[in-house]
This record gives C-alpha cells, sequence and structure tokens, in this order.
C-alpha cells in the first residue's frame, strides 16, 4: 500500500524525520515533503515519470520553493537505464553516468564530466563474470572476476591490478536467510557483515564486524504486514542499542488518490 505519512520517533520521544507523500492518479508517487521537528518544512522532492511509470527526475527544493538539485534518468525501449545525470542548485551538472548495452552478455558503465568527457569505463561481460576498468585516458587498471552459485548468487569475487596481482577479495557465504560477506584487503580481513532477510526479503538484521570478530555497528528491522518498517533498533555492541526508533505510518486511502 501507499505511504501517505510517516514518522520516525526517536528514543526520547521526539520526530526525527516526517513525511507525507502525495500520488497521482496512477498511483505513482509525485510529491514528497520533509518536514523539521517544529512542524516546518525542510524540503520538498518532486517525482516525473515517463510512460512506462519509470521515475525521469526528482527535483528537490527548498522551504522557500527554491531549487537545490535534481537527479534525471532516461530509458530504453526495454526500461533499462541507460543514464543519470545530477545537477546542482545552479542546475550545472555534478554527476553523469551513462549504461550502453552493447548485447545480452555485455554492459559499458561510462562516468562522465559535466562536459560529457568519459573521465572512468567499466565493460561487464555477464556470461564470464568479469568487469575491465579503464582510467580517464582509456588505459586498463583493474579487472574484476566473480564466481556464482547455481542459484546465481555471488560467493567469490577477485579484484586484479593491471600486473595481474590480487589487491582485493570478496568472499559471500549463504545460510538460510543470512548472507556473510567477508572483505580481505592485502590477506588480511579488513571487516565482516552479515545481513539476514525474512522470508519477504525484508532486512531484520545487520551486523559489521572487525577482523577479531567484534561488533562495530548493528542494526535491527521490525516490519508491519505491509512490509514497511515500523520499529528500528541499532548500536556498536550486540543487545546495547544506543537506538530505538518508532516508525508511525499512515496509509493512503485508495479512494482518495491525489
Amino acid at each position: 500500500m501507499n505511504i501517505k505519512s510517516r514518522k520516525i520517533i526517536g528514543g526520547n520521544g521526539k520526530v526525527r524525520e516526517h513525511i507525507i507523500n502525495e500520488f497521482n492518479l496512477n498511483g505513482l508517487k509525485e510529491k514528497t515533503v520533509f518536514f523539521e521537528e517544529s512542524g516546518e518544512i525542510r524540503y520538498t522532492v518532486l517525482f516525473e515519470y515517463d510512460p512506462n511509470g519509470n521515475c525521469i527526475s526528482e527535483k528537490q527544493y527548498d522551504s522557500e520553493n527554491n531549487f537545490v538539485g535534481s537527479l534525471e534518468w532516461k530509458f530504453d525501449k526495454l526500461n533499462r537505464q541507460i543514464e543519470q545525470i545530477e545537477r546542482t542548485a545552479e542546475n550545472e551538472i555534478w554527476d553523469w553516468y551513462e549504461n550502453q548495452y552493447l548485447d545480452d552478455n555485455t554492459v559499458v558503465y561510462l562516468a562522465k564530466d559535466k562536459n560529457g568527457i568519459v573521465q572512468h569505463k567499466t565493460v561487464e561481460y555477464k556470461d564470464s563474470g568479469v568487469q575491465k576498468r579503464y582510467d580517464s585516458n582509456g588505459n586498463f587498471y583493474s579487472k574484476i572476476v566473480s564466481t556464482y552459485d547455481q542459484n546465481k548468487r555471488a560467493i567469490n569475487r577477485k579484484t586484479f591490478d593491471k600486473n595481474g596481482q590480487i589487491t582485493q577479495e570478496d568472499i559471500y557465504e549463504y545460510l538460510d536467510n543470512t548472507e556473510k560477506w567477508t572483505l580481505i584487503v592485502e590477506n588480511k580481513i579488513a571487516k565482516v557483515e552479515e545481513r539476514t532477510k525474512d522470508d519477504d526479503g525484508n532486512d531484520i538484521f545487520y551486523v559489521r564486524k572487525d577482523d577479531n570478530g567484534n561488533s562495530t555497528e548493528y542494526v535491527k528491522w521490525t516490519y508491519d504486514d505491509f512490509g514497511n518498517a515500523i520499529k528500528v533498533e541499532n548500536g556498536i555492541e550486540l543487545g546495547k542499542p544506543t537506538n530505538i526508533s518508532e516508525i508511525k505510518i499512515e496509509y493512503l486511502n485508495k479512494n482518495n488518490v491525489c
């Protein structure tokens, strides 16, 4: 169901975030208003869509309705994203990304400057699980090789420099609904992250650990029957939360769509 209003209330009982959404006749969100704790408007985001329902624009305005930035997207006939542009308050390009689908197997990802000059290129070969990366001069500098299990989940990802030396390794393990990610840099464990989902695919537990297995951050989520979080607990040491937030949600009555 569409969320009309959402309030995040901290452990001290104060509203940390309050948003109100408005939807068009097709049920697509066209406006979100973010409020301060005092109830005054912080900023507003307006959304635009193409005929296929793909969001093609998010424009942000401050409390005085001044434009402060935007994100824009373009999609091809197969509804694949082919471009993303981020603009500043001066309407200048800040980030510019382009995706080129050469065939069913090969995708080229480009990062450009504000003038459209390519600063970075990644070529992904899906069948082999290989990515090759090139700098602004078109010089190859890195390769990533991924392997997958029978469920098409990544189980290992190695990053090589231009000389073929491994600079990073990512190891993924799966047990029921829990995914464990171990990051290895220079043959040492840099961090370990575990993420558990419910049967609907919602994150219900996340923990980040150091190389000694000690928790450095954790988050727990509780959801309502519609799959939206209604309680979030987070902290550093497991079982010792530093914050517990309650989320109050008001759903849109389908008979009163904006």
